[in-house]
């Protein structure tokens, strides 16, 4: 009979341990908040980790597969979630394992030729997309749509926004909501609401876990690591096109240009293929400068921390420029200065 026992993270035996087990699966361990295994005579022969919402790091010994260890894995972190107020969860994982996880009664949100996407608790794909559109007017026009982060709101975003609905009567502004950003998810979705509350054609998102965002995509079952970016790009954009588009009636999607940053210029151009293929129309409108300087969050975050406040403020709208004074954004402009 099997039992799970807990890494503990201060112990460096043990985390020395997992990374060596790991590394025979080409896997870098990266602390996550809590991990399993499962020993047999004291040798690990399987494991499984959870971050957040997400579980991952399952793997097992080829000799004790079918033997109940990713089964008892499940259950351990299943338990960690429940009691710590996470209903609801998810794995990313190969296709070649959909199998395991259907077998433990876990739904399938999509799945491409390179990976599987599942979920479980009480809470699914359909009630987050009933809810969306409990919140939404009937469709009489045109339906836009942009994701955006928003890390801080700046008149980059606005402007955005601006040119979209000069194409749209229509918009859905999803907001991604893991908070990974140094400016919480709350407080950026209550800037824009703030900033945007005016206009009634506006319909602002709370993203989600279907709006995936890269920060909290895991790569550790990706070999090959320069196909990181093409395998997640496919899922979201084959979720939003398949599933969110679909079901919201989404005409158009709306981007900002990409200058300089390769990564989000390869992500765009991976979107235009996937949407345009599904009969989704897209925009891509040209970044808004200021003083020849392209508008960007990160521009407002790195003049915020060389503490060039009035600077920064230049490239915000009143919304932002209000929260950033108040006693939360003083802590947030600490955060930054400090890092």
């Amino acid at each position: 009979m099997f039992f799970t026992d807990e890494i503990n993270k201060n112990n460096e035996r043990e985390i020395q341990e997992i990374r060596e087990y790991l590394n025979k699966f080409d896997v870098v361990y990266d602390y996550p908040e809590k991990t399993y295994v499962i020993r047999d005579k004291g040798r690990i022969i399987a494991t499984g980790s959870v971050d957040g919402n997400i579980m991952k790091y399952f793997f097992a010994e080829e000799e004790y597969q079918g033997q109940g260890t990713t089964l008892l894995i499940y259950n351990a972190l299943l338990n960690y979630l429940i009691a710590n107020n996470r209903p609801s969860f998810f794995i990313f994982t190969t296709p070649n394992n959909k199998t395991i996880f259907r077998s433990l009664g876990l739904k399938e949100v999509y799945s491409t030729d390179r990976v599987a996407l599942f979920e479980g608790g009480f809470y699914n794909y359909q009630n987050w997309i009933d809810g969306v559109k409990a919140k939404l007017k009937e469709k009489s026009s045109k339906r836009g749509a942009i994701v955006m982060n928003c890390n801080p709101m700046t008149l980059g975003h606005k402007y955005l926004i601006e040119k979209a609905l000069e194409e749209v009567d229509d918009l859905l502004i999803f907001v991604v909501e893991e908070d990974k950003s140094v400016f919480p998810f709350e407080d950026r979705f209550n800037i824009l609401k703030k900033e945007l509350s005016h206009d009634d054609r506006i319909s602002l998102i709370e993203g989600g876990p279907y709006i995936i965002s890269q920060g909290t995509f895991p790569t550790y079952f990706i070999k090959k690591k320069d196909e990181m970016l093409d395998i997640y790009t496919e899922l979201d954009g084959k979720i939003f096109a398949d599933k969110i588009a679909k079901d919201l009636e989404i005409d158009i999607r709306f981007f900002g240009s990409e200058p300089t940053d390769e990564v989000t210029l390869a992500y765009n151009q991976a979107m235009k293929e996937i949407l345009t293929s599904r009969n989704i129309e897209i925009k891509i409108i040209e970044r808004r400068k200021l003083k020849n300087n392209i508008i960007s969050a990160s521009r407002v975050r790195k003049l915020i921390k060389e503490d060039k406040l009035e600077e920064a403020f230049q490239y915000l709208p009143p919304s932002s420029i209000e929260f950033l004074k108040t006693h939360k954004g003083k802590e947030i402009i600490r955060k930054i200065q400090g890092q």
